[in-house]
């Protein structure tokens, strides 16, 4: 393996499991009128709004999406530093603008990739996904190397972490695309306490494990994947960028 890999962090998600929640609720002007969101946050396209679905998206790559079980924060990472994050305080202020819902669970996702050209020479993302799995005769199958999506999960100290280390594809413009091995870290947790108050307080303690969980998904993947430091600072913009992950 390469002694320079660096895997570049693209999205972090947080995803609330909840009850009772009317998605037509997530509006521009709700976010807007409730300082969930600064005032001027750009749209990045017209607002979807519905019963079933809503949707916003701002120009800075912070995306809140509702659908009837599962209220989502999702930020484009690229290059910022991990003070320039803004999902986690999003969440807790869209929590605490509706402190009676049935909130359920969370799930702090990290989506991070490296491309096959980082890898050592003559590497694909194809030969490193097989490098992962341990010889067998179904390996032989086919007239072509065996195309391999591999997913893990751990039990760590904090909870559960899920782990999908898939080939895709980086877009970098119609005409340039990168071939990548995309590494889908997912830590799920469940609030404690009986009475609202204490399931509340708890899912805001959960929501700040993002900074823990993103070391942890560093530390798991550099020394145990690629030995490698995780890019949170100058990494190359990728906030254009978008990523084909095949069925």
């Amino acid at each position: 393996m390469s002694q320079n890999q660096n895997i570049v962090l693209q999205n972090l998600g947080i995803a609330i499991a909840i009850r009772n929640h009317n998605p037509a609720i997530l509006t521009q002007e709700f976010l807007k009128y409730s300082d969930i969101v600064p005032e001027d946050w750009e749209l990045a396209r017209e607002p979807i709004a519905g019963n079933q679905g809503s949707q916003v998206v701002y120009r800075n790559g912070v995306t809140l999406t509702a659908q009837q079980e599962i209220l989502s924060f999702v930020e484009i990472i690229g290059a910022k530093t991990i003070n320039d994050i803004q999902a986690s305080n999003i969440a807790h202020k869209y929590v605490k603008a509706l402190p009676n819902l049935e909130y359920q669970a969370l799930g702090i996702d990290v989506r991070g990739y490296i491309t096959a050209s980082q890898l050592s020479e003559g590497v694909s993302a194809q030969s490193y996904l097989n490098s992962l799995l341990a010889p067998a005769p179904w390996r032989e199958i086919g007239q072509q190397p065996v195309k391999a999506s591999v997913q893990l999960v751990f039990s760590l100290a904090q909870g559960q972490f899920s782990l999908g280390i898939n080939e895709g594809v980086l877009y970098v413009s119609e005409e340039e695309t990168v071939p990548i091995v995309l590494f889908n870290g997912n830590f799920s947790y469940r609030m404690s306490g009986n009475k609202k108050e204490e399931r509340l307080e708890s899912l805001h303690q959960l929501i700040d494990n993002w900074q823990r969980d993103i070391n942890t998904y560093q530390e798991i993947i550099n020394t145990k994947f690629l030995g490698s430091q995780v890019v949170l600072q100058d990494a190359p913009d990728t906030s254009g960028d978008k990523i084909l992950i095949p069925s």
